[in-house]
């Protein structure tokens, strides 16, 4: 149980920062390889990896701090993070996981990301609207420590994983319209609405 919670938790961090929780992965890898048994492991860590995710981070770190421009990043990465939380996950599992618990870990571990990043992508599109963009550089700076601070105590105390699942569903159903509006403007699926204006007799 322990090392699905912690891939959860990973799964969880990447979905508010993908590249900046795979730099930790890195890290951790190196002072405790024995952690990531999982055979996604080599390539997650191989130097072609830390390279991307590298470039990835400071590209990151620049573009969600411009208005607007966030907006469509952040809609690229509605697959992008999921599936590093999924591999983060992966990484984390032993080989007696099997087949199935690793099928059944990889579900949950897109869907932890996916929440997070549904959550982050609502906060910041609910504050970009309310500020003008005025707190965007904060807010992404933040996110950016959150990340990893959040990926930091999933690593090391994965009891912390749960807390973090329970509030990210508890935050996601509380904001179900904000999230759905969220949702349609990741997919940009918001329309101009059409008037209906009488016409004169």
């Amino acid at each position: 149980m322990t090392p699905l919670l912690t891939g959860l938790g990973l799964a969880a961090a990447a979905g508010l920062n993908a590249w900046a929780v795979l730099l930790l992965f890195h890290g951790l890898v190196r002072l405790l390889p024995q952690e990531f048994p999982g055979p996604v492991t080599a390539f997650l860590s191989s130097p072609v990896v830390l390279e991307v995710a590298l470039v990835l981070f400071l590209l990151e770190f620049i573009v969600n701090k411009i208005p607007l421009v966030d907006r469509f990043w952040e809609s690229a990465h509605t697959l992008l993070r999921p599936i590093v939380g999924v591999l983060l996950c992966l990484a984390c599992l032993p080989d007696s996981a099997g087949v199935l618990g690793r099928i059944g870990a990889s579900v949950g571990a897109a869907a932890a990301a996916l929440a997070a990043h549904l959550a982050k992508s609502t906060t910041r599109l609910t504050s970009t609207a309310a500020t003008r963009g005025v707190t965007q550089f904060f807010l992404s700076l933040a996110e950016d420590v959150v990340a990893v601070v959040l990926a930091t105590l999933c690593f090391f105390q994965p009891l912390f994983t749960a807390i973090l699942l329970f509030g990210l569903a508890a935050t996601l159903l509380l904001h179900r319209p904000r999230v759905a509006r969220t949702v349609q403007l990741l997919l940009f699926r918001i329309q101009h609405p059409r008037s209906h204006a009488p016409h004169a007799d």
